[in-house]
């Protein structure tokens, strides 16, 4: 079994594609290079080439890369992921948005999502009893904390359902849920164990038509695409007029924060965004934060957003302080400048790890476990 494209090359044969991302992520230049280096020596890159622009039907010229045409240069960050396998990891040095180098191709996700992802990093073609009595208080949390935004979204799609959580409480609260899981057991878990309309799919723009659904949810998905603005773009067409699109994505500066050292990055978290960064790729796909969430959303990577025809103009596109500030975490993440406190961690999580196969030894089966956070969600309403 594989573990993602280009898990079994060493760092230094790397094929290295693209680092000045268009707007819709695709350019195929190549990084610049600092092949050899170990995984806590961070160095200057070679500046890129120039960016293409395109003109539109005023004249009015369009940057068509996140470099808006400027020279720029990209640092690679670490050479190993957080297995210790090799994988080169950028940071454009002009926005801050750091990403596997190369990025993988829209057939290799296929393949590794549909068939190996689960069992790669979860270890199981299904999920654990005690995975889903965690997931389902998680989800209680976000439902409760975001009751506003949710309540008046008739039509729901979850993007990346996984095993169905959010979907089966917002389907429970009387939503029109939809889901789509690209890995074959998770999807079929979803409607065998919960009952839930989840469709074994891959993102394609003739999925659903435009405007269809009222609230769409693209939870720790987005790092997981080849293409965030794109993707974005196409998500977003499928909105009602009013419609919200949550989007929540690991924070790197948490990150660098809490991982032990050097287990920071892995070949299915693609791309790594800050608060800025997530912000930025929004803008650029049309899409604008909503006012109501923006105080509590202030700082995190988890932003509903609304459809906005001026957001790309918007959007500022260069922003090289974060790009030092990202930078500078990860050097110190490396340094070790966080490491205090962390030595307790692993007795932690492994407490919390019995506690919850014990919990969910005693739930019953997932839709009972599923039932019963129905019921704490009521309660606490």
């Amino acid at each position: 079994m594989r573990a993602l494209p280009f898990a079994d090359r060493p760092a230094d044969r790397l094929p290295a594609p693209e680092c000045s991302v268009r707007n819709v992520l695709t350019s195929r230049r190549p990084a610049a290079n600092n092949r050899g280096r170990s995984a806590d020596r961070i160095g200057p890159a070679r500046p890129l080439r120039k960016a293409d622009r395109t003109a539109n039907r005023s004249g009015k010229k369009i940057a068509m890369t996140w470099s808006l045409g400027r020279e720029g240069t990209h640092e690679t960050v670490s050479q190993s992921d957080r297995r210790g396998r090799p994988l080169r990891t950028v940071i454009c040095m002009e926005t801050g948005l750091v990403r596997n180098d190369p990025v993988p191709s829209d057939a290799e996700l296929e393949r590794f999502y549909g068939e190996e992802y689960r069992i790669a990093y979860k270890g199981s073609a299904r999920p654990r009893r005690r995975q889903i009595l965690r997931n389902f208080r998680r989800a209680v949390t976000h439902v409760r904390a975001n009751r506003d935004m949710l309540e008046a979204a008739g039509r729901v799609l979850e993007i990346g359902a996984g095993s169905g959580e959010i979907a089966f409480l917002m389907a429970q609260l009387g939503k029109r849920v939809t889901g789509i899981e690209p890995n074959v057991g998770y999807a079929a878990y979803c409607r065998d164990e919960l009952g839930l309309d989840v469709r074994t799919a891959h993102l394609a723009p003739d999925l659903f038509p435009p405007g269809e659904f009222d609230l769409i949810r693209l939870s720790h998905v987005l790092e997981h695409l080849n293409d965030p603005v794109k993707y974005l773009g196409q998500i977003a067409v499928w909105l009602a007029p009013g419609g919200v699109l949550y989007v929540e994505v690991p924070n790197i500066e948490t990150y660098c924060r809490t991982k032990s050292r050097g287990r920071m990055f892995h070949y299915a978290h693609i791309y790594n965004f800050n608060p800025w960064t997530l912000r930025a790729c929004a803008g650029l796909a049309g899409l604008a934060e909503a006012p109501e969430t923006a105080q509590r959303s202030a700082g995190t990577t988890g932003v509903f957003f609304r459809r906005d025809a001026g957001a790309a103009a918007r959007t500022g596109t260069e922003n090289p302080e974060n790009a030092r500030h990202v930078r500078d975490l990860i050097r110190r993440h490396y340094a070790g400048a966080f490491a205090k406190g962390k030595a307790a961690r692993p007795l932690k999580k492994l407490g919390m790890r019995i506690e919850e196969t014990l919990a969910g030894l005693a739930a019953g089966g997932p839709r009972d476990i599923g039932e019963r956070a129905m019921r704490s969600l009521r309660q606490g309403a």
